[in-house]
């Protein structure tokens, strides 16, 4: 057989395989049980352009999506960007998801990390323009006209049971579990100074940032980014509500969790560095089934990759 009968036949079982391909489903479309609702058509029109091929049930490929080795990959992303987003399961999510949600996507799109380089290579069309983004943002925003502050009689009679019950128990022994990836809670955080303090609109939580001496050292001395080795930052969270004795003010309430990165290079190199924990609710309940939670934790700091993955500046004290 001649060479170029055998260069023939390569090709020919190339196409062959190329073109069965597309006759096999990557990926399946489950049901629509509850679409994206309530934004403008504008901006609903502009996510699922941008979003839907793979945070949604109503995936379009195109033919070199089903070509081997591609398809693969393909369904793969698809797989987890429905795990982690999925705008055609919307009811399964609460206000409060859908809120946090929401402010992910703005983050990341403001940091250019969504819609993803590689996908805009192959889907030009899918690139959110100024305009796009301005729409998106003003509607997100507009969520916050109730900030979910709590006025009622209830709240307050749940932040003192919630009190009464710290008061009883602060000076009991209690034997904290470690997190699941075998880090220890920090028994002395208590101690630490103050780094600074936020607000979340989405969760309508205060948080107040705080850090061990070696942050403490490295924030005096503009070491920051990347934070030395032995730093740990913690962030004690509650839920808020208006100041019985000052109405115009906001003050925690209800406590939620402690949560806190652990820096070392080495230990940690399998997870950007720093070793994460929680720990939730009065008992101090560990968070996370398995190691594996901590991968939530760098999805959520990944568009502060570029500070060490630290989104607290430490505030000034004059």
């Amino acid at each position: 057989m001649s060479t170029k009968n055998v260069f023939k036949g390569i090709i020919l079982v190339v196409l062959i395989i190329i073109i069965g391909y597309q006759f096999r489903d990557v990926v399946t479309n489950p049901p629509v049980t509850g679409d994206f609702t309530g934004a403008p058509a504008e901006v609903k029109t502009t996510i699922k352009n941008s979003c839907y091929d793979c945070h949604s049930n109503e995936t379009e490929l195109s033919f070199y999506n089903k070509l081997p080795f591609v398809a693969e990959m393909v369904r793969k992303d698809v797989e987890k960007g429905r795990k982690k987003v999925n705008f055609s399961e919307w009811d399964k999510y609460s206000e409060k998801e859908r809120k946090t949600i929401l402010y992910n996507i703005l983050t990341k799109i403001k940091k250019n990390i969504m819609p993803p380089e590689n996908y805009l290579l192959v889907h030009p069309q899918a690139k959110i323009s100024e305009s796009q983004l301005v729409a998106i943002e003003a509607y997100i925003k507009g969520l916050d006209k109730d900030m979910g502050i709590k006025e009622s009689g209830k709240d307050k009679e749940e932040f003192e049971k919630d009190y009464t019950t710290w008061i009883n128990n602060r000076n009991k022994k209690k034997t904290v579990k470690n997190a699941p990836n075998g880090i220890e809670f920090p028994e002395d955080y208590r101690n630490w100074s103050v780094v600074s303090s936020s607000f979340r609109k989405d969760h309508n939580s205060l948080r107040v940032i705080l850090g061990n001496d070696i942050a403490i050292k490295a924030i005096n001395e503009n070491r920051t980014n990347p934070w030395p080795d032995g730093t740990i930052l913690g962030k004690v969270v509650w839920n808020q509500r208006s100041d019985e004795n000052w109405e115009a003010a906001i003050v925690p309430s209800t406590f939620i969790h402690a949560e806190f990165m652990f820096k070392d290079s080495e230990k940690y190199k399998e997870t950007k560095g720093w070793g994460w924990a929680r720990w939730v609710d009065q008992e101090l309940t560990p968070f996370g089934k398995d190691s594996k939670f901590s991968q939530s934790c760098i999805e959520c700091h990944t568009p502060v990759k570029g500070r060490d993955y630290v989104f607290t500046t430490p505030s000034i004290f004059p």
